[in-house]
């Protein structure tokens, strides 16, 4: 019976549509609230009497919906969240992590074009214990729930850095795409056509995943929140006026903001340290005993008519050893010599009586 080996492919980001076309990059300060593309328009008017006048060509710069647009998701674009809300006994050496049906959600508005194969998504997800935020109260007219960070909250341990943003998000393909590519391709067209051809196949075989980089404390509680990345979706979020001067891809946090809203939340902790990885860091190395890796053996009665290896000191018996060995060069001098004389045992007298009627036998 043959086996089929499981396969999966990460891929750091994902476009399709219209976005594929932004031309601004990460940062470019002269892009204000959204990314925008070029469009030519071919226009054909018929005049009043009938007559079709020549084509007429109309440049255009269309602006794409950006976070600043976004006040909300629907709960049933997200397919997982990890841990589980309420879990109590979440391994704190894990990371937590939020998953989306459509593969290119993440990155779906985020208003730039990747660069180095690296793009922010526009979607952020943070944890925070109990001591770190307060439930905004001032609900009214604001589009989205929203928390408060508290003088204990931390932000350098709280968001992750914005330029290191789009390490935190990545495409899951339960396929090789490796052998739909061709030999080299690495650019944005050929990854997009391999994965593209993989969710028209099967749109199961593939989503995305948005992880948390916080490092998490043993029996804590959590709160986890996905919040926009971007400043115009944090202003939006929060029912504010946007600013005509926001640059499209200034970080939500890159100033001290204390007010976040958020589109999905769950709450969580974590338990004692009992996994695997706890357990090989208890292991402490120390000296193996001279014993370890050896059994004693009754020589004194060999049968089979071979005489008995009577050496004074070895009191009757030998040290059967195996593949297991303690290194030589760490025992102390006084086990040194104690192994030596089990391991030269037949040396003295040579040949030994024993080795002569084994030979003979």
């Amino acid at each position: 019976m043959s086996e089929t080996l499981a396969n999966y492919s990460f891929l750091p980001w994902l476009r399709q549509g219209l976005s594929n076309h932004i031309s601004q990059a990460d940062g470019d300060a002269s892009v204000k609230l959204r990314a925008n593309i070029s469009i030519d328009l071919e226009i054909s008017p018929t005049k009043t009497d009938g007559k079709v006048d020549s084509l007429v060509h109309v440049p255009k710069q269309i602006d794409l919906y950006g976070p600043g647009d976004i006040v909300g998701i629907d709960s049933r674009a997200i397919v997982k969240a990890e841990p589980r809300s309420w879990i109590t006994n979440f391994e704190p050496n894990y990371l937590a992590y939020i998953e989306f049906y459509e593969e290119d959600f993440p990155w779906r508005y985020t208003p730039a074009k990747a660069q180095a194969k690296r793009l922010r998504p526009w979607l952020t997800l943070v944890v925070l214990t109990e001591k770190e935020f307060k439930d905004g109260k001032n609900v009214q007219d604001r589009p989205l729930p929203y928390l408060t960070l508290t003088a204990a909250a931390d932000t350098a341990k709280i968001f992750p850095k914005p330029e290191e943003l789009w390490a935190w998000a990545h495409v899951h393909a339960n396929k090789d795409l490796s052998a739909g590519a061709a030999p080299g391709a690495a650019d944005e067209a050929a990854v997009t056509s391999v994965i593209s051809s993989l969710i028209k196949n099967d749109p199961d075989d593939a989503y995305s995943r948005i992880v948390c980089p916080r490092k998490l404390e043993e029996n804590t509680g959590y709160h986890a929140f996905l919040i926009p990345s971007f400043e115009t979706g944090r202003l939006a979020g929060l029912g504010y006026d946007i600013p005509t001067d926001t640059v499209a891809t200034t970080s939500a946090w890159e100033v001290a903001n204390s007010e976040f809203p958020y589109y999905h939340r769950w709450y969580f902790r974590t338990g004692n340290s009992g996994d695997f990885e706890y357990l090989v860091n208890l292991l402490k190395p120390k000296v193996a005993d001279k014993r370890v890796g050896v059994r004693p053996i009754d020589v004194q009665h060999p049968g089979s008519n071979l005489p008995a290896i009577a050496n004074p000191e070895l009191a009757g018996s030998l040290q059967l050893g195996g593949a297991l060995r303690v290194p030589f060069d760490s025992m102390k001098p006084a086990d040194q010599a104690e192994v030596l004389k089990y391991d030269t045992w037949d040396e003295n007298p040579y040949p030994h009586e024993f080795t002569t009627a084994m030979a003979k036998r």
